[in-house]
């Protein structure tokens, strides 16, 4: 039985921040194995994105719920803000701004980033407590958003992480970070725990913290990103989010010590493709149990 948010016709109107009810789509055969969380990309919402994502037909034949029969899939909509990139126009975004390669200033992270990660947690409950059973994906500014939370996550390891046509916010800085380091200062952790003296991978994780507005504390990330398989696809001719902005996200990622697999789409725009999807299926049964 499908469960479906409120965001159809008739319903109230949202009010500027507010985030609605997920779209929800129960697993089409029990058990339920896992579920995935999808983000939408900014100015879409969650029934558009799960209309268009699930009616697409792979290679093989299907769709994603076929080849994923006992997986839940949780579609949550961004809060409607006012967009500086388009004239502060209202849609639904995750946060102001994009990526570290653009002008605009970026904000509005962290009520976007505490709700996903309280998704997470509920979401959890549903599979007996076992976070590997999760996979949180996102598209565009929603895989900015999803990558944002595996390194802020400070749970128990999840399943799997999967990021179509992105990027990762701060980027450039992050790397920068890990660049001016020597490499076996990566693996140093427990080392020490002052602000000046601390690895660069907590560093990293402190910096990200500050970018979404979060308190800083003085107990030490899990690392928990490190134990989470993480696929990332683009599509080569990508002209909103370039191909170098997630080879870039997969580069750190890699230096943070996270297993990435990036996967390019020749002739594919800003978009997915029944390969791609099929690449992501092939991802997620060879890490989690679907």
């Amino acid at each position: 039985m499908d469960e479906s948010s409120a965001s159809g016709t008739g319903a109230r109107r949202r009010l500027m921040g507010e985030f609605p009810a997920p779209t929800i789509l129960s697993p089409a055969a029990m058990p339920h194995t896992s579920t995935i969380i999808f983000l939408h990309g900014r100015g879409w919402d969650a029934r558009k994105f799960s209309d268009s994502i699930l009616s697409m037909v792979l290679p093989r034949g299907g769709t994603l719920r076929d080849a994923l029969p006992r997986t839940r899939f949780v579609f949550p909509t961004a809060p409607l803000m006012r967009a500086t990139k388009y004239r502060r126009t209202t849609m639904h975004q995750w946060y102001e701004g994009t990526g570290d390669w653009e002008p605009e200033a970026r904000g509005n992270m962290r009520p976007s980033v505490e709700f996903i990660q309280d998704l997470l947690d509920r979401e959890m409950q549903l599979v007996c407590g076992d976070s590997t059973k999760l996979c949180l994906a996102g598209f565009s500014q929603g895989c900015a958003m999803a990558i944002m939370n595996l390194l802020l996550w400070n749970g128990a390891p999840l399943g799997a992480v999967v990021g179509l046509c992105g990027f990762i916010p701060i980027n450039s800085y992050l790397l920068d970070i890990l660049d001016d380091a020597e490499e076996s200062d990566l693996d140093d952790f427990f080392e020490t725990t002052s602000h000046e003296s601390k690895p660069p991978v907590q560093r990293a994780i402190d910096e990200l913290r500050e970018e979404v507005e979060l308190p800083q504390t003085e107990v030490p990330s899990r690392l928990s990103f490190r134990s989470t398989p993480v696929f990332l696809g683009h599509g080569v001719d990508d002209d909103e989010v370039e191909l170098r902005h997630s080879e870039n996200a997969a580069l750190l990622l890699k230096k943070m010590g996270t297993h990435v697999t990036h996967s390019s789409y020749p002739g594919l725009g800003h978009g997915y493709s029944p390969k791609m999807l099929e690449d992501m299926v092939l991802f997620l049964t060879s890490n989690i149990t679907v």
